[in-house]
């Protein structure tokens, strides 16, 4: 089936065209029961196409947009399930799709599967970029910190104040990064960066508004800290090699950014996306995907 056909089916059949590539590509990738997977999926899927937060956006998205999130489930193996560690969501962005005869861009509506700080600690892990990750620490102004280098290696000393001041404001959040020789790194979300987050989230919202949950301080000392152990988690690999995600995927840390990037989408076959952790995926010559 070619792209122009592919966009004529309706949103809610996407799941069941995909499926025989949908299981074949999971098994190869993760050796488990791919029927089950995709049946799971399917249904968590087209919730979020019908009643999720972005389904009205989702309903002017391209269908083959729509293919591709899916299809990115099976090749990252991460869930739509939510939980207290979702590892991803389904949303809509407005992307540029290229210029149109007067070199002004054009812009269209792009299902993509979200990867959360959560989901993206897992793919590191299954690349063996990391070996895991401490639960993140809250450091409030009352408490002893310091977040060095030395010889080239981040550290950090940290006591907590007991009791803590009723109205102690909030100053970082570390998150301690264990790598897969037992060796360790950490990464610090200090008050700088959380402005900085802030005024982003500001500045992508036409200055009109920005998350509550950055609290009504100037400097964030009030921030909701569920939220700030988020942000520390999706913030924490920034330095780490690139993952491959699929045309259809993208990771929640890199929305947050002082100069974001205009993205130029290219419709690509899910096929042409490259499988890691060694495993290669074909598709026959009488595949409909080709």
């Amino acid at each position: 089936m070619q792209i122009t056909d592919i966009e004529k089916l309706p949103h809610t059949e996407i799941c069941d065209y995909a499926h025989d590539k949908f299981v074949q590509i999971y098994q190869q990738k993760f050796r488990e029961d791919g029927e089950s997977f995709f049946t799971e999926q399917k249904a968590f899927f087209n919730a979020e196409l019908t009643t999720g937060s972005y389904a009205g956006m989702l309903q002017r998205a391209s269908s083959f947009s729509i293919l591709n999130a899916f299809m990115s489930l099976a090749i990252n193996g991460l869930s739509l399930e939510k939980c207290f560690t979702t590892t991803c969501y389904l949303e809509c962005r407005s992307q540029s799709i290229g210029k149109d005869e007067k070199g002004h861009k054009i812009y269209a509506n792009l299902a993509v599967l979200t990867i959360t700080g959560y989901g993206e600690v897992l793919l590191r892990q299954r690349a063996r970029q990391i070996k895991g990750i401490d639960n993140p620490v809250v450091v409030y102004a009352c408490d002893d910190f310091k977040f060095m280098e030395r010889n080239g290696h981040k550290e950090v000393e940290y006591s907590k104040c007991i009791p803590r001041p009723v109205g102690a404001g909030i100053i970082a959040c570390y998150v301690k990064i264990i790598k897969p020789d037992g060796s360790y790194d950490y990464f610090c979300l200090d008050q700088e960066g959380m402005v900085r987050l802030k005024n982003y989230s500001l500045k992508s919202n036409n200055n009109q508004w920005c998350n509550a949950l950055y609290g009504q301080q100037p400097d964030c000392s009030d921030i909701d800290t569920g939220f700030l152990i988020s942000k520390t988690i999706k913030h924490a690999f920034k330095g780490y090699p690139k993952l491959s995600v699929g045309d259809g995927a993208a990771l929640e840390a890199d929305k947050d950014s002082d100069m974001p990037k205009e993205e130029e989408h290219t419709q690509q076959s899910f096929n042409s996306q490259p499988v890691t952790d060694g495993v290669k995926v074909e598709a026959g010559e009488d595949s409909p995907f080709e």
